[in-house]
């Protein structure tokens, strides 16, 4: 299995509304998109000029599947919904860990 880990950063002034709604969505995910094998979101709780808002972390069987994932219409249209509020975003994929 290959984990795609997702870091992200609202803009300030990022509504709490749309933070709810993203992760929703997010979530939902799984259910929509037959390659997601599991998909669980970190909500960072310390609030640290340094911290990152969102852990996202999703499963799929491999890179393959990863790719037809990103290219998804339901994950596009997640990207198009959230993409103005993101200040910066990291990604980390891998199979195991070290």
């Amino acid at each position: 299995m290959l984990q795609h880990y997702i870091t992200l950063k609202f803009k300030e002034g990022t509504p709490e509304a749309h933070r709810d709604e993203f992760c929703r969505r997010m979530l939902a995910l799984q259910e929509s998109i037959d390659e997601v094998k599991e998909i669980q979101i970190g909500r960072d709780i310390v609030n640290e000029a340094r911290s990152w808002h969102l852990l996202i972390k999703l499963v799929v069987a491999d890179i393959d599947s990863l790719k037809r994932y990103q290219a998804h219409p339901e994950h596009q249209a997640l990207i198009a919904f959230n993409g103005p509020y993101v200040d910066v975003i990291g990604v980390v994929d891998f199979n195991n860990f070290i």
